[in-house]
């Protein structure tokens, strides 16, 4: 049996060592973009905050994909033709008798007068760049000026790293409020409310227009000098290529609760995967270490012949100058029949419901409640009994 994997995160490299377990003959190919191996996306705000060396975000050593007899190839996806079942690449072409799109998510660029210089965080060679900059600017003796652009889990990785240093930091979001998505008007407010705690000014409905000799104008016509523009915009999973192929691509690339696309032998997990959600009966596409993970250990037995449905409560979590800020399950507000609220003196919970139970939900200074909620989304709980 010929594997052949788009993608070497997470959810690639696992489904590779497990086919490897479970298949010691196959052949085994991984098509990396990144020129690394395998290293931990989770690891790498430690890195860029010193907490660890960079060689210890790296979680395989190229010696190992040698001695599982798993070959791992830096190039550039181009094309899939899957009746020939071949994928061309920028330096080759690659069969395959089972496919594997992980690629995880493209980082949504910005597309104004000088967005290039702007810094993002996805890769370790992003890391690098913020890195440097924090290095760049260590001794300054005053404090150098940055911006922050959006309102979600990797603008608020910058906001740590910038308050930490206690830069003068804005932030700009585009709508009226943080994980506007997921989050309701009290949510971001008390985010809001801390950030401003840590001399972190948040400007709303506002967009950076240009950034041009390290003046950025605003969309009200505002005009500021700032050393440095960081973005956290999302991620894209529109893999052109899998569309022209006759893979279905939403927001990710569309698949069942086994994780199979609408094409035969063409599976996808991880960041990419807009799956069915067994839970909440809708697709939806979850981009953290954990659902990439339990993803692609399971998915490496369906590839092998088996049929299992993919079913987890995954969660992801941050703390922004001390404030947790923790997802669960599905928090996807547009698509919940029924939101409950949950205030405390110090915080806020948001449960999101679908078809009568409880799927999801956000949890700002409530990290007590993780397990507890996690159970009752495990058990379907009826939100009505929450």
């Amino acid at each position: 049996m010929n594997y052949l994997i788009i993608g070497g995160g997470i959810a690639g490299t696992t489904t590779a060592d497990e086919l490897r377990k479970i298949d010691s003959d196959a052949a085994i190919t991984i098509i990396s973009n990144e020129k690394h191996p395998l290293y931990s996306r989770v690891i790498l705000p430690h890195y860029i905050t010193g907490k660890v060396p960079r060689e210890r975000v790296f979680l395989k050593t190229t010696e190992w994909y040698t001695d599982n007899n798993i070959d791992l190839v830096f190039d550039e996806v181009v094309s899939l033709d899957t009746t020939t079942k071949t994928v061309t690449g920028s330096n080759s072409n690659y069969e395959y008798d089972k496919l594997l799109i992980a690629g995880g998510g493209i980082v949504n660029k910005l597309s104004f007068p000088g967005s290039e210089e702007i810094l993002h965080f996805q890769t370790i060679d992003d890391a690098d760049k913020i890195l440097d900059l924090l290095v760049k600017h260590a001794n300054d003796e005053t404090k150098p000026r940055v911006g922050i652009i959006g309102g979600g889990f990797i603008a608020m990785e910058f906001a740590e790293f910038f308050g930490e240093e206690n830069y003068e930091t804005q932030i700009f979001l585009r709508k009226d409020r943080f994980f506007s998505g997921s989050f309701d008007d009290n949510c971001s407010q008390i985010l809001e409310n801390h950030l401003a705690k840590w001399q972190i000014k948040t400007h709303k409905h506002t967009e950076i227009e240009s950034y041009v000799d390290g003046i950025a104008k605003l969309s009200d016509g505002t005009e500021l000098e700032l050393d440095a523009i960081a973005a956290g915009v999302g991620l894209s999973s529109n893999f052109q290529w899998a569309a022209d192929a006759g893979i279905e691509v939403n927001k990710g690339i569309v698949c069942n609760e086994f994780l199979e696309t609408n094409v035969p032998d063409v599976y996808t997990a991880g960041d990419c995967a807009e799956f069915f959600d067994t839970m909440s009966k809708q697709h939806v596409r979850i981009g953290n270490w954990m659902n990439a993970l339990m993803q692609s250990r399971l998915l490496a037995k369906n590839m092998t012949g088996e049929k299992n449905a993919f079913e987890l409560v995954s969660s992801y979590s941050t703390k922004v100058m001390g404030l947790d800020i923790v997802s669960i399950g599905v928090t996807n507000a547009a698509k919940a029949d029924e939101i409950v609220e949950r205030p405390s003196d110090d915080g806020h919970m948001l449960i999101f419901g679908k078809n009568g139970v409880a799927v999801g939900a956000t949890l700002v200074n409530q990290t007590k409640e993780r397990a507890r909620i996690t159970k009752l989304i495990k058990e379907r709980t009826p939100i009505s009994n929450i």
